[in-house]
């Protein structure tokens, strides 16, 4: 199992309370995992959601890896997963009133954690809406999951699949929430070709890969749909200052919080400059075959000047990776999924430090990763899934294989 006692006495707990909260909640209910536009309750009145994933997992060494080389990233080292764990449990509710001018008011708040780590808030965001004719128009600020899509977003989130795909957390060390405001339009006709949403946003950008005293970051995000095809595009542009990222020397586990580099440069790299991030996601639900498939990637552009205690170098880098997905339905509750993945950086240091540098960040030894995974799954009408799922990993430095078998469940209530 992997776990001292005290951890088993945890994780037992965790698991029984996050499936208790969605148990409960899955007497009267839909599903609480909702798609991107529909965050508030869909008429006046509140909402409570649930959510916990659950997975048993048996690998061939550390699960998920540590770290990779090769890979700038944060530097975080992933806690190991194998045996009985919590992937991630979810408590949230929503509010929603309707005045007499025709705007929408509400709020969202939900409380997550992952594994052994500490509740943090994962939502915490206010809410407008009114209509231009057909069609929707909301402005959110608060806490919130970065709008880049429902493929994007969602991935490694309650996913078919226990990893965050390799370049979510390349780029975003897992999942991506940040503080801001988001105006986004929607389609409101019914039609479903052509451009579907406009977003735009504003965000602190505090999280990785911002850090604690980035400047403000702009964002856009496009949704278009033709026929059986459904395309997403979205666009970000930060200035992390003093983003620190734990060396490849550092035994530091995951944290979600970067070290100061205005502290000491022992055991740490810090990177200033700018950050590009362009993703896309391709999906293709033709009408006469139970088959989807899903096409998605991103790509992260940074220029700057990345320091260690071995001296500073300016920094180019691009790391580039993406997943396919096919999931097939057997029937109408069993599915049979394959996702493939690849990962490829690239790095460019000059300067008097530059291989010190290179060498404290982990960048001397880098390859392409590849990752293939299988499912098997059976959705119950209750909101409950069983996932059976195996998979390998190679790397620049090692392959490592899994077994595992999940169980996920969604709820919400409203009255």
């Amino acid at each position: 199992m992997h776990m001292k006692p005290v951890q088993r006495r945890a994780a037992h707990r965790a698991v029984v309370s996050a499936l208790i909260a969605a148990g409960v909640l899955g007497g009267g209910a839909a599903l609480a995992h909702e798609a991107e536009e529909d965050t508030l309750p869909g008429t006046a009145g509140w909402r409570v959601n649930a959510a916990a994933a659950v997975s048993a997992i048996e690998a061939s060494s550390s699960w998920p890896a540590p770290r990779w080389s090769g890979v700038l990233g944060s530097g975080q080292a992933a806690d190991d997963r194998r045996g009985l764990h919590v992937e991630h449990a979810m408590l949230g509710g929503a509010f929603r009133a309707d005045t007499a001018s025709g705007v929408q008011l509400g709020a969202r708040l939900a409380v997550g954690w992952h594994g052994q780590g500490a509740a943090h808030v994962e939502t915490a965001t206010g809410e407008a809406r009114y209509r231009l004719g057909d069609d929707p128009l909301s402005l959110s600020a608060g806490r919130m999951a970065m709008p880049m899509g429902a493929v994007l977003t969602d991935a490694g989130h309650l996913d078919r699949y226990a990893q965050t795909p390799l370049i979510r957390r390349a780029v975003s060390d897992g999942d991506w929430i940040d503080d801001g405001v988001h105006l986004r339009w929607r389609r409101g006709d019914g039609q479903d070709d052509g451009l579907q949403t406009v977003g735009v946003g504003l965000w602190r950008a505090k999280a990785f890969p911002g850090s604690a005293d980035a400047a403000v970051a702009p964002s856009l995000h496009l949704r278009a749909g033709q026929g059986e095809w459904t395309a997403d595009g979205f666009a970000m542009r930060l200035a992390p200052r003093s983003r620190g990222a734990y060396a490849a020397s550092s035994t530091a586990g995951h944290t979600h919080a970067q070290p100061d580099c205005a502290r000491s440069l022992v055991g740490v790299t810090c990177f200033d400059g700018r950050s590009v991030v362009v993703g896309a996601s391709l999906r293709w639900t033709p009408h006469d075959l139970p088959l989807m498939l899903t096409l998605a990637g991103l790509s992260q552009h940074e220029r700057g000047t990345l320091d260690s205690l071995s001296g500073s170098a300016d920094y180019r880098g691009r790391t580039t990776g993406g997943w396919l997905d096919a999931v097939w339905s057997l029937d109408a509750r069993w599915q049979l999924g394959l996702r493939a993945e690849r990962l490829v950086a690239w790095h460019r240091l000059e300067g008097p430090g530059a291989t010190g540098v290179a060498r404290d960040a982990g960048l001397a030894t880098n390859q392409p990763m590849h990752r293939l995974a299988g499912s098997l799954a059976l959705q119950s009408s209750e909101g409950w899934r069983v996932i059976a799922e195996a998979g390998t990993e190679r790397g620049a430095e090692r392959t490592s294989r899994w077994v595992g078998l999940r169980l996920i469940t969604q709820a919400s209530i409203q009255p």
